[in-house]
């Protein structure tokens, strides 16, 4: 994250703004294919001189707002449900040769998978072709994935299938794809360039909540869970203790999802590069007076190192990632009550911990965060 970053927030419909230090705000649209800069007020300019303002397309933003740009596409990216990869922002580094056109993994199957752990006590699963990985965090409420992304095309083209129920459908795209590798890789000679854009595709991470699972990732994550809590239950062989209801919960879903059927599921796909509906963009930076409070419901909030993320649903619940592995989530229907969830293998210290808003522990010196403020902030 850039070291003048003050604060970012994704909203539900996905766009992003962005709080500098020095007075500046940037919002990115929801596609991610334009952004708007609102520069910080000169405080040796003419008292009526307007706000400089700034709207831009993303991919061709000039080279003084471009690590603006990557820092807001990195964070918009790592939750977003699909990301905006345009080739501008991807190095060379990070970009692999073209070789398939189907986003479709399978996983390993339930009896004969071995679970990998990490050196911090995470739990790794990979898919059977090697495109896919999840890696459960130590504290078995959170998860990342990474897994291999085409970059954002025009929108004529097609590299993925969109439809994953009418297989005659897919079929014809996935043809009329191929026809399209097979007229570039004709101009290759003469386009190189233009070639290793539209066929390259990269390594793209994602960061999610345990709570609460698309269908995508809910498989490979029972597996991860399971031996999560086998490795917690063999650790604790000499004690005595009642399930939580996210363990219950992991029990009938590992149950569930056994079926051979579960094994496949689809990535997610790159955006197209241009938006097809850019007139439904809307900035309140462009606005004369900007409000302190936001307009559209809070999905994401990055402050101070510390993620805030809100699950929305019947009754919506606060999760917060202070950094350090560990999970702080409200409890729901009781909102002023928050559990710490640690991971359990490296202390003994390390075991669920519940606060009420009323007595929050105090600051100590030496903690690596301030639990009681991060907890305030989190009901707020």
């Amino acid at each position: 994250l850039c070291s003048g970053v003050s604060a970012m927030v994704m909203y539900e419909d996905e766009s992003v703004e962005v709080h500098y230090r020095h007075g500046a705000h940037l919002q990115l649209s929801p596609c991610g294919s334009e952004f708007v800069l609102v520069k910080a007020t000169d405080p040796h300019g003419h008292p009526l001189q307007p706000t400089e303002r700034v709207r831009q397309r993303t991919r061709f933003t000039i080279s003084a707002y471009k690590a603006l740009m990557a820092t807001a596409l990195a964070f918009r990216n790592k939750y977003a449900s699909r990301p905006y990869l345009p080739g501008e922002f991807i190095s060379a580094d990070n970009r692999k040769p073209f070789h398939s056109i189907d986003c479709s993994v399978k996983w390993p199957e339930w009896s004969s998978y071995k679970p990998e752990f990490g050196p911090g006590g995470d739990i790794v699963v990979r898919s059977e072709e090697g495109r896919a990985m999840l890696t459960l965090s130590p504290s078995g409420e959170e998860f990342s994935v990474e897994f291999t992304c085409n970059l954002s095309q025009p929108q004529h083209q097609t590299v993925c299938s969109l439809n994953k129920t009418d297989g005659s459908l897919k079929s014809q795209q996935q043809a009329n794809s191929q026809n399209d590798q097979r007229h570039l890789l004709g101009k290759e000679s003469t386009n190189t360039n233009s070639f290793s854009s539209h066929l390259s595709n990269t390594t793209h991470q994602q960061h999610h909540s345990c709570f609460a699972v698309d269908p995508t990732w809910a498989y490979p994550l029972s597996l991860a869970r399971h031996h999560w809590t086998s490795r917690l239950s063999n650790s604790e062989d000499t004690k005595s203790e009642e399930p939580s209801k996210s363990r219950q919960a992991d029990d009938e879903m590992n149950i569930s999802d056994k079926n051979d059927k579960d094994r496949n599921s689809q990535l997610p796909e790159a955006l197209p590069l241009t938006c097809p509906s850019p007139h439904w963009h809307r900035y309140s930076l462009l606005e004369e007076e900007m409000s302190d409070l936001p307009t559209e419901l809070v999905k994401i909030l990055w402050c101070q190192g510390v993620t805030y993320r809100i699950l929305s649903g019947e009754i919506p619940v606060v999760e917060v990632s202070p950094g350090d592995g560990s999970v702080i989530r409200s409890s729901g229907v009781l909102n002023s009550y928050f559990t710490h969830h640690k991971p359990r293998l490296h202390s003994e210290e390390g075991r669920e911990t519940t606060y009420h808003l009323s007595s929050l522990p105090p600051g100590t010196p030496g903690q690596l965060y301030p639990v009681g403020s991060i907890v305030s902030r989190a009901s707020r």
